[in-house]
């Protein structure tokens, strides 16, 4: 039997996330994002010069 890949909705009876959690998940992923872009950005300057 295989497990399922993508875990669906929750259900109307499981308890909501903490929005602090969410607020955290959100902040680390936007500042990887703009990590990885920095980093991007800089490699790419320094292949031009």
């Amino acid at each position: 039997m295989k497990l399922p890949i993508i875990e669906g909705p929750p259900g109307p009876d499981d308890p909501k996330r903490p929005v602090g959690k969410s607020l955290v998940w959100f902040a680390a992923l936007w500042v990887g994002g703009l990590a990885v872009v920095a980093a991007v950005a800089y490699a790419l300057r320094a292949l031009i010069l």
